[in-house]
């Protein structure tokens, strides 16, 4: 890291000095950029990268006991070609206020290059401040990289005619290294509607459990394999008691070092489904056994243009391959040109394997509630959204009133 400011300070000599205050134009997704903007007023916000001296994307990522900003400042105009890229990783278990003042200390930092050569460089000073952990050659950790979660929501809703309660709560551990990954999750949910209209009163309960484990070991930079199981139950599917193990391989086309701005992975997954069902399903059966395979292709790009993903599944009965299904994912976020940005998702899911649905024809107050499985061959979803954002280019204000 020091070695990569000091060359970049140097490189920085060539350009050109500049009389006025540096205009920035932030992108920052997964972050509260109007604090940002509100604490550093000593730079010019710009409302559009292009009319900016520096663009700085900001992507957020993750893992259990971190979270990982990558800030990729794009120098612009007089400073074309002169770009950096750096990452920062704070702990979860800090405070959103404490998160939001550490990265905007990352943000402020990122930008000192460029000040250098504004006529605020007299004004900057620059504090390294040298901590008793940082000579420490050794970490004692006794839970050993293991991150534990437990969560629990609570939701009501009460009307005349109408009474909703949720309940959420589960259970989540991780624990992250270099060449492993595991994952233990226990999770419940349900859902109680009650409905009461003239004088008569519908109830639908609908309960999801699910507990799964995994172990994922790196393989290098490119490849990984691992082990999946899970036992699940749904009252809606009509699944009693659903249990599956599976081991998996995935290769990645890009380093895996790579993954807060690209990344495309084929995985395969071949697994043994062990189903036992509420009711009788349409197949005059209580049970099921059956081996299944997996492909799934995940492409995502997060650029200074925006966000791009795709993801594509396919999954198949091993001993029946009529039954299988098709997944497709889509979604983009593009900026067409100065201050103009599209929008668009789409999901689709071709559905040949619903061999858990319930035998016998589905009630209106089924259909209405949503406590059951319907049959359907395909699913589908659109969405899409556009904004043009013009007028002036600074964008250094924030009045919160009224």
């Amino acid at each position: 890291m020091l070695t990569g400011l000091a060359l970049f300070f140097t490189f920085l000599g060539t350009a050109q000095e500049s009389s006025s205050k540096l205009k920035v134009n932030i992108d920052c997704r997964g972050c509260n950029d109007s604090y940002i903007r509100q604490n550093t007023l000593f730079l010019d916000h710009v409302r559009d990268q292009n009319l900016a001296d520096v663009y700085l994307l900001v992507n957020t990522s993750g893992n259990p006991s971190s979270v990982i900003y990558n800030l990729e400042y794009t120098g612009k105009g007089q400073f074309e070609g002169i770009n950096n890229t750096f990452d920062v990783d704070f702990s979860r278990t800090l405070t959103s206020n404490e998160l939001r003042d550490k990265l905007l200390k990352a943000v402020i930092n990122g930008f000192i290059p460029y000040m250098m050569h504004t006529n605020m460089a007299d004004q900057l000073i620059v504090e390294v401040l040298q901590s008793e952990e940082a000579n420490s050659t050794t970490v004692d950790d006794p839970w050993n990289n293991w991150i534990f979660e437990i969560y629990g929501n609570f939701n009501m809703r009460d009307q005349d005619t109408r009474n909703e309660l949720n309940t959420r709560m589960g259970a989540e551990g991780d624990k992250v290294t270099e060449n492993w990954r595991v994952r233990l999750d226990a999770h419940f949910n349900r859902n109680i509607l009650k409905i009461d209209e003239n004088d008569e009163e519908f109830t639908s309960i609908r309960d999801w459990k699910y507990t799964a484990a995994s172990v994922v070991k790196s393989l290098g930079d490119h490849w990984s394999a691992g082990i999946f199981s899970s036992i699940s139950s749904n009252t809606v599917d009509n699944i009693q008691v659903k249990t599956n193990i599976s081991p998996a391989v995935e290769y990645s086309f890009f380093d895996y070092r790579e993954v807060l701005t690209k990344e495309v992975t084929l995985a395969y997954k071949v697994g043994y489904n062990h189903q036992k069902y509420l009711k009788t399903t349409i197949y005059d059966v209580n049970e099921d056994r059956y081996p299944s395979q997996s492909f799934s292709l995940n492409v995502r790009f997060r650029k200074n243009w925006g966000n791009l993903y795709s993801g594509v599944s396919a999954s198949n009965f091993l001993n029946d391959f009529s039954k299988n299904r098709l997944s497709m994912n889509n979604s983009a976020a593009v900026r067409v040109f100065k201050g103009f940005s599209v929008r668009v998702n789409a999901s689709f899911d071709m559905i040949r394997d619903q061999i858990n649905l319930e035998q016998g024809d589905a009630s209106l107050e089924d259909i209405i509630l949503q406590q059951r499985a319907i049959a359907t061959n395909y699913r589908l979803s659109v969405g899409a959204g556009v904004s043009y954002t013009f007028g002036s280019i600074y964008n250094n204000i924030l009045n919160t009133r009224l």
